[in-house]
């Protein structure tokens, strides 16, 4: 008896030992892990787009993951939770940036949950700036020789900088013929005129400058008048010309009693237009922008650079137009004088940083930082609103 039963204790300790039966056995208890979220955390995309990336993340369990997003810049953003496709709600636009800190960097976190644990990735979307039409305006251009080149010129240039829709409607005149009141009391060229502005979709009309002593607003109000009937919501411009007779300008300035032609052109501008006419054009029509483009500067500032010798160009004071600044006796502009008119009115009328503007002048000397230097000095009071 004592034999079997030292037999029984050790089939017993056996069996227990393997495990026997598997009564007592310990399966290692599973545990969840959070879904891992994968790929790029920086992002680029252009302008006017709505689609950024697909989010991806893995779950070692196989469970089901959903996709949500958070941040400063998360209002701006959609993500699908079961695609995890990111994109924006509305179309980014570069010049009008609506991230937190307005620098065209968007920043979101990411979560990704299995419905128990979740995992988060921040990412951050820069924007591309992307070359594109600006719009424009319908304009109604009318003046005469010291007019007609800046207006044809600026046409170019509105293009070229990308303003695809601007439109023009170009009449002049020669000397007398092309100021307001010359353009309104002809006749052909009145009904002319006036059956652009019948259109009713002129958004701009720019006049040139002229002085009338008796009656400044002389052929202004006409106009105006007229072109109000159909074009409610029209701008007028006025471009304020140089003086002409260049030869004779020191001559004119003292016989007035200035010091110099700048002097007497300053006052042209400040109280001749601003005060005589622009402010008395803005009582008559409160309702309607009436502004100035000093483009006479654009012939001074060159002369005085000619005179300093500080043009980067082979120019004369007088001769051909494409190497002149004066292509006759009469002041007649030449091409490098054109040229800075038009980037005056590039800004003036469209708003173009001239510092970024890229538009091939043709000349060595730096117009666009003269015309911009022009109108950093142009009254403010005066400028398109």
């Amino acid at each position: 008896m004592k034999q079997n039963y030292g037999y029984l204790i050790i089939l017993l300790t056996t069996l227990l030992g393997c495990g026997g039966g598997g009564s007592n056995s310990e399966t290692p208890e599973q545990v969840n892990t959070a879904p891992q979220l994968i790929g790029l955390i920086d992002f680029a995309i252009d302008e006017n787009t709505t689609e950024i990336t697909t989010i991806q993340a893995t779950d070692a369990e196989g469970d089901n993951i959903t996709y949500s997003i958070e941040g400063s810049d998360s209002v701006l953003m959609t993500i699908g939770s079961v695609s995890g496709e990111l994109s924006f709600i509305s179309p980014p636009d570069y010049e009008n940036p609506q991230d937190s800190n307005q620098d065209n960097i968007y920043e979101v976190t990411i979560i990704a949950s299995d419905g128990l644990l979740s995992s988060s990735l921040g990412i951050i979307v820069s924007i591309n700036d992307v070359l594109e039409g600006m719009g424009g305006s319908n304009m109604l251009l009318m003046g005469n020789s010291f007019f007609r080149p800046y207006a044809e010129r600026f046409s170019e240039l509105a293009l070229d900088a990308d303003f695809l829709e601007h439109r023009d409607n170009l009449v002049f005149r020669g000397g007398d013929n092309g100021t307001p009141i010359g353009l309104w009391t002809d006749e052909d060229t009145n009904t002319e005129i006036k059956q652009i502005l019948d259109s009713g979709n002129i958004e701009i009309l720019g006049m040139t400058w002229y002085f009338n002593e008796t009656n400044p607003l002389s052929g202004f109000t006409e106009w105006i008048d007229y072109a109000l009937q159909n074009n409610p919501n029209i701008k007028i411009f006025i471009s304020i010309p140089p003086i002409d007779f260049p030869a004779d300008w020191q001559q004119r300035a003292e016989g007035f009693g200035y010091n110099n032609i700048r002097d007497v052109y300053e006052d042209v501008v400040s109280d001749i237009t601003h005060k005589s006419v622009i402010d008395q054009l803005r009582e008559l029509y409160p309702s309607t922008e009436i502004f100035t483009l000093p483009t006479g500067w654009a012939t001074f500032d060159l002369v005085d650079q000619y005179e300093n010798n500080l043009l980067l160009d082979d120019i004369s004071l007088f001769g051909s137009y494409d190497d002149s600044i004066f292509t006759d006796t009469k002041g007649h502009q030449g091409e490098i004088v054109i040229n800075t008119g038009a980037l005056i009115w590039l800004n003036g009328l469209y708003g173009v940083n001239l510092r970024t503007n890229d538009a091939d002048t043709g000349f060595n000397t730096d117009l666009h930082t003269i015309a911009e230097n022009i109108m950093n000095l142009h009254d403010q009071n005066y400028k398109q609103q």
